[in-house]
């Protein structure tokens, strides 16, 4: 590494890091520390298990600052090269704008490969880890953790309703059971049972009371059967998924789940996973973007406070997260390729970058 890119990146390190804790707390603040406040006085949560929710969610919202604060040091850097007349010394002495911030540049780099991999590897267990207390907390406090489970044929129309009212993750087990088949005839049969099983594809129901409509007597007529068994369409693997949403899951996961509702022929389903998957690979590379253009903000700025540079940069990542979340929206009901409608805010991002870059190089 040259001297020159060793300078450039001292510059840059302290907002950076100033800009992840500046960050982190506003998220924490707006966000994690409420959702930790209503567990504890609304929802009854001990404060050991809220306060280890909470320390479980704060990897997943570092992930989010991580742009931000790479945006934030990028235009702090160059705003203070440029205010010090600095950047004018170098160009006067043939380095180039883009040589200048070439360090910037890659640092946006490596910070979008870090983030991409904390949202694989560490994120998704922190979550699910986060879950599994929420969960185990629920059903040992309130006795209770309601499970429902509607299935649907190709067109949409309900096949079966599914409740229980508490689901034992560990066990695979369902517990004070109740079950509206609508696929035996006209009318639908409703069964019941203290308990029931995972096992293969199915939710396995011993000794269950079955009910009818009974035309003959004009009224419900009840009876224990041996046994009967609800296809749900899940293996063992995927039940785990069953009460995850998409942020939970590994990229492996997702890719998994999309399979499944292909196969099920749930389109808009597969469509909305699809998409997701590939927002979590762009998001993290929106760092890489945001680097090139702070950079290209930062050559004409001239020196100005953290509160400026921090409001430039809030404002910028505003109107990126608004874009991003629209196409989202419009990506997930399968108007365009989830790929285009994922990436497109990080195109559109590189190339206002580079072309303030080469605009300020002139």
């Amino acid at each position: 590494m040259k001297r020159l890119d060793r300078y450039v990146l001292t510059e840059m390190l302290p907002p950076f890091l100033f800009g992840i804790g500046a960050f982190l707390a506003i998220l924490v603040g707006v966000q994690l520390l409420y959702e930790m406040l209503r567990m504890i006085y609304t929802a009854g949560f001990p404060a050991w298990a809220a306060i280890r929710i909470f320390l479980l969610e704060i990897p997943g919202t570092v992930t989010l600052t991580l742009p931000m604060a790479t945006m934030f040091g990028s235009l702090m850097a160059m705003g203070r090269l440029s205010g010090d007349g600095e950047v004018v010394a170098m160009r006067a002495g043939g380095t180039s704008v883009p040589r200048i911030g070439a360090s910037l540049i890659v640092a946006g780099m490596l910070i979008s490969i870090i983030g991409l991999v904390v949202n694989e590897s560490v994120v998704p267990p922190a979550k699910n880890r986060a879950f599994e207390i929420a969960r185990d907390v629920r059903t040992t406090a309130a006795g209770e953790d309601d499970f429902v489970y509607v299935d649907r044929d190709d067109e949409g129309h309900v096949e079966r309703i599914l409740h229980a009212e508490r689901f034992d993750m560990e066990r695979l087990a369902l517990y004070d059971v109740t079950v509206v088949d609508y696929t035996l005839g006209s009318k639908p049969v409703f069964y019941t049972v203290p308990k029931a099983w995972w096992q293969g594809e199915y939710w396995i129901m011993r000794n269950p009371e079955q009910t009818i409509w009974d035309e003959n007597l004009g009224g419900l007529r009840s009876w224990t059967v041996p046994k009967a068994s609800i296809p749900v369409g899940h293996s063992k693997d995927e039940m785990e998924r069953i009460r995850k949403g998409p942020d939970d899951m590994t990229l492996e996961e997702l890719r998994e789940e999309m399979a499944t509702a292909r196969r099920r022929e749930a389109d808009a389903r597969a469509d909305r996973l699809w998409m997701h998957y590939h927002v979590r690979l762009a998001i993290p590379w929106a760092s890489l973007g945001f680097a090139v253009l702070g950079l290209a903000l930062g050559v004409h700025r001239q020196r100005s406070s953290r509160g400026i540079g921090m409001g430039v940069s809030l404002l910028v990542i505003f109107i990126y997260y608004v874009v991003a979340h629209t196409l989202t929206l419009v990506g997930e009901r399968g108007v365009a390729h989830p790929a285009i409608m994922a990436w497109t805010p990080n195109v559109l991002l590189y190339l206002t970058g580079i072309g303030l870059l080469l605009s300020n190089s002139r």
